[in-house]
């Protein structure tokens, strides 16, 4: 799961209650969710565990509403408690990014469906009018050396 939204103000999350080969557990009576991340070796609680609603026969939800998630790795850990009082804990991964740190989603696409050219051992990619500089890189060969044609790297100009 990757979460996008930093400012969410709420987040569901939810678990399916099934036997170690994927069928379908009818019998939970009951079923907690904690959300944590391992920081230097370090588990830190960020929501503590707390139980979940029993949403249909093997769907078990909880509505969290975060006040703040960082930018990073977490693990969201389900327990679930059967009718014997065999406990079951299983999980999943989440990563938080920033959006607002991510490329710019409209420069990647008009670098990628507009007009480019090379030209004096430069690669010119233009905005969506077809003429104004977007960006601009210095085109290099294996050896370092600029290149028009056989082109090994590429360093933006700033």
């Amino acid at each position: 799961m990757i979460l996008w939204d930093l400012n969410a103000s709420e987040l569901t999350l939810q678990a399916y209650a099934e036997t170690p080969t994927g069928r379908i557990k009818l019998d939970v009576v009951s079923a907690n969710v904690r959300v944590y991340r391992v920081v230097s070796g370090v588990e830190i609680n960020v929501l503590s565990q707390v139980p979940m609603s029993n949403i249909s026969v093997n769907l078990w939800r909880y509505d969290w509403t975060p006040t703040s998630l960082a930018v990073g790795e977490y693990v969201i850990e389900y327990e679930m408690v059967d009718s014997t009082g065999a406990t079951f804990l299983g999980g999943k991964d989440a990563i938080v990014r920033d959006v607002a740190t991510q490329t710019d989603l409209a420069i990647v696409k008009t670098v990628e469906t507009g007009r480019w050219q090379i030209v004096n051992n430069q690669m010119i990619f233009y905005d969506d009018d077809g003429t104004t500089q977007l960006l601009v890189f210095d085109l290099f060969d294996e050896s370092g050396n600029p290149s028009m044609g056989n082109v090994f790297q590429r360093v933006k100009v700033p």
